[in-house]
């Protein structure tokens, strides 16, 4: 075997990473470079000629070492940056697809939920719809052991999201039904606005008349049949607190203000009646 195979064996045997592999580069690079211009380089410095090849060759393996650790190093860090760069994007590729399936999962059940409430609610007491209402825009104070407040709990329909005392709690609508019960109002408004004015009765009529006044001003007659009007509750009014004296007949949310706009009229949110102005005279501005 050949000086020159043996050596070449011997530098093959000793590639065993990728590193060895750069700094052979390295050095193969710089030798050929020193024997290009070697003399111009060593002639001022009086070398002896058959010095050079020692010369040439430890100056080269020095600087082909150090280079070729410069360019390893550089190349590796180089690929750690884009090797790191891929598995964040891939890591970020796979929390976006949980969490698109964690939504559309969600959704999913937002949409089950949504659709056994709205079979539910359209026989729910008025009560029960006034306080899913006025959660729409914001949270609001109830006494826990309250029977409808209690059920919309348990149901899910509204969350308790702080506690303000032993039975007191600050509660919030369930996202899930907000807009289904925001808009059903808007048309339920609507509507009761529109069979309200659209047929005017004189019952109707007294009753926008007595609720024109204050409890100052006001002091009976009242008609039996606009008081029955709101006996005990009429999509736009309520008739509560009685008592052997009397009993109010008050707005419900928010008809005062919608009334207000139909007519251009001022009204009172809630009047007292008492039982002994009830009879067959209807209330008129004649009686004032």
């Amino acid at each position: 075997m050949s000086e020159t195979a043996g050596s070449l064996i011997k530098i093959l045997s000793a590639l065993t990473s990728p590193k060895s592999s750069v700094r052979y580069i390295s050095i193969g690079v710089f030798l050929l470079l020193s024997w290009k211009y070697i003399d111009s380089i060593l002639a001022p410095f009086g070398v002896p000629k058959e010095q050079y090849t020692i010369i040439i060759s430890l100056i080269s393996v020095g600087m082909g070492s150090l280079v070729g650790q410069v360019v390893y190093i550089l190349f590796f860090w180089v690929w750690n940056k884009i090797d790191a760069a891929i598995k964040e994007k891939r890591k970020n590729q796979e929390n976006y697809e949980l969490e698109k399936a964690r939504q559309e999962s969600l959704e999913k059940e937002n949409e089950e939920f949504l659709d056994g409430f709205k079979k539910v609610f359209e026989y729910f007491p008025y009560w029960k719809k006034d306080a899913l209402r006025s959660l729409l825009d914001k949270e609001q104070r109830f006494e826990s052991d309250i029977e409808h407040i209690y059920s919309l709990r348990t149901n899910n329909y509204i969350f308790r999201t702080t506690n303000i005392s032993l039975d007191t709690d600050l509660y919030m609508i369930n996202p899930a039904i907000r807009e289904f019960v925001s808009a059903q109002w808007e048309d339920e408004k609507c509507k009761n606005m529109a069979d309200f004015f659209g047929s005017i009765t004189p019952e109707k009529n007294e009753l926008i008349e007595v609720m024109t006044r204050t409890e100052e001003e006001f002091r009976g007659p009242i008609s039996h049949a606009c008081a029955n009007l709101v006996d005990p509750i009429h999509p736009c009014f309520i008739r509560e607190g009685e008592d052997e004296i009397g009993f109010h007949i008050s707005f419900r949310d928010p008809y005062c203000s919608l009334f207000s706009e139909q007519t251009g009229r001022e009204f009172v949110d809630e009047l007292y009646i008492a039982h002994i102005w009830v009879g067959s005279e209807a209330f008129s501005e004649k009686n004032e």
